[in-house]
C-alpha cells in the first residue's frame, strides 16, 4: 500500500489583503519530496457560484465584468464570497440581487468542490436557483453593485449557449471556463 502524502511545512511567500501565496514542501505517496507553490484566499469560505434560470423563459441569468487578473471582461455566473457565519445559499440569494437586481429561490445546493485545484486550494458550491420570469416583464431590475464593481448583467437563453459563448470569445471577451462547461453539457 502506498503511503499518503505528508505535508513537510507551508511558507508564506506574500500576502494581500485577499490573497496569500505559499509555498509547501512535502512528500509524495512514494515519499519523494516536493515543492509546490499555492494561492489561497484569505479571510474566506470560499465562494458561491449562481445557476439562476429564468421561468418559464428558460433563460439563464449571466454577467459580464471586467476581471483585473485576466485583464479583459469575462462572461460568467453570477458569484461571490461566502462571508463569516453566511451559508452558501444566503450568499447566492444576496450576490444575485447585488449583482443583477434579480430574486429568486435557491432549488438545490451541490457539493463544495475546487475551481483551480493545480493552483490554489479556493472552494466553491454552486448554488442552483429559479427566478419568476413573470416578476421582470418590464425589464431588468436596478443592481445594488458594490462601488468597485463594473458588472452588466445578460439573459441568455440556454438554447444556442454554446454559440453565444463563441461568438463572444471570437469578439475578445472572456469566457469562464465553469460556464463553458455548463454550456458544453447542455450540448449533449
Amino acid at each position: 500500500m502506498p503511503k499518503k502524502n505528508e505535508l513537510l511545512s507551508r511558507k508564506s511567500l506574500a500576502e494581500g489583503r485577499f490573497l496569500r501565496i505559499d509555498e509547501l514542501e512535502f512528500t509524495d505517496r512514494r515519499g519523494k519530496k516536493r515543492r509546490w507553490e499555492t494561492a489561497d484566499r484569505v479571510n474566506s469560505r470560499g465562494a458561491a457560484v449562481i445557476i439562476a434560470e429564468i421561468v418559464p423563459d428558460d433563460t439563464l441569468i449571466l454577467v459580464r465584468q471586467f476581471r483585473p487578473p485576466a485583464w479583459q471582461y469575462v462572461i460568467e455566473f453570477p458569484a461571490g464570497l461566502i462571508d463569516p457565519g453566511e451559508s452558501a445559499a444566503a450568499t447566492a440569494v444576496r450576490e444575485l440581487r447585488e449583482e443583477t437586481g434579480f430574486e429568486g429561490e435557491v432549488t438545490r445546493v451541490l457539493p463544495e468542490s475546487t475551481s483551480s485545484p493545480g493552483m490554489s486550494s479556493e472552494k466553491m458550491v454552486v448554488i442552483l436557483m429559479k427566478v419568476d420570469g413573470s416578476r421582470y416583464r418590464d425589464g431588468l431590475p436596478p443592481s445594488f453593485q458594490e462601488e468597485n464593481e463594473d458588472i452588466e448583467t445578460l439573459l441568455v437563453p440556454k438554447k444556442g449557449l454554446l454559440d453565444f459563448l463563441e461568438a463572444e470569445a471570437a469578439a475578445g471577451t472572456g469566457v469562464d471556463a465553469k460556464l463553458l462547461h455548463y454550456a458544453l453539457g447542455l450540448e449533449q
